[in-house]
């Protein structure tokens, strides 16, 4: 099987033209990559199942699709053998074909009834309803206690970490950030892509391969909104709380609430709101 993706294949150089102030000049831009990866699954002795095609940024891909198929619900951290790269039957692009080997065989009728194509933007559309959803997940482990104050402090320690997108300023970011029984945190692992679901999926899939899950005591970090979707794929890990810098959607909100996840929104240099289990954040 092939090698993981070249990590320069995470950006590339567009010659551009630049105005300003009624002037143009030529210069190069760096942008940043965007390619699709199939993600499938195979069990011992079973031929590999295509579960879904993303488009995502190259990098962190074994992380990617073992995030996925966690945040979907459609395997345990503990089935996960081993991820290899290429197919047989597709040769050109190996790098884009993203295999995970199960210890056990892996039954396709789990795979929801909708479309397996996620954008980067959207993630997977057309879910069950939400009953449906917090009945297959149930309510996280609740959090002590956050400190307000040091919460404040994210946002720009996140955008330290982002290297990527200080070069290009076309990616998302998540985080897993751990809380202390004292509500202290730090940011253990940062992850960007041009998906805002993606994004979490690496940040999940780190935690998967390295036997971390569930991260209870552990709160999600996000550099944008937060919709529906990423309330449920932050429950799947066990995240008993998301702080967003950008809005939380009337969903993610109401998923949130029935999850018993404390959600965190408009997280800004000085203010934040908490929509749900506010008294989770402390001063």
């Amino acid at each position: 099987m092939s090698a993981p993706p070249d990590p320069r294949r995470r950006t590339s150089t567009q010659r551009i033209t630049t105005w300003r102030d009624g002037v143009s000049t030529k210069r190069d831009d760096l942008l940043v990559g965007e390619e699709p990866a199939q993600i499938s699954v195979a069990g011992p002795d079973q031929q590999q199942i295509e579960v879904a095609v993303t488009m995502r940024t190259p990098g962190n891909d074994e992380e990617l699709a073992v995030g996925f198929l966690v945040s979907e619900s459609l395997i345990a951290p503990s089935d996960v053998l081993r991820v290899s790269f290429g197919d047989p039957l597709h040769t050109s692009q190996p790098e884009n074909h993203i295999l995970v080997h199960l210890r056990t065989s892996f039954d396709a009728a789990r795979i929801p009834a909708r479309t397996t194509v996620a954008t980067a933007s959207c993630g997977i559309c057309g879910k069950a309803s939400l009953d449906d959803v917090v009945q297959r997940l149930g309510r996280v482990e609740k959090i002590a206690r956050i400190s307000g104050t040091l919460l404040l402090q994210l946002p720009d320690q996140l955008r330290a970490a982002q290297d990527l997108f200080e070069s290009t300023g076309g990616l998302h970011a998540a985080a897993a950030v751990s809380v202390a029984a004292d509500g202290s945190l730090q940011i253990r692992t940062v992850r960007e892509d041009v998906g805002r679901h993606n994004a979490v999926d690496k940040v999940i899939g780190e935690a998967a391969l390295r036997g971390a899950l569930p991260l209870a005591s552990s709160l999600l970090l996000l550099s944008g909104r937060c919709s529906f979707e990423l309330v449920q794929k932050a429950a799947a890990a066990g995240f008993a709380a998301i702080a967003c810098v950008g809005a939380p959607s009337s969903l993610a909100v109401e998923t949130a609430e029935r999850l018993g996840i404390c959600l965190i929104g408009f997280l800004r240099e000085r203010s934040f709101n908490v929509y749900t289990e506010q008294g989770a954040v402390q001063s």
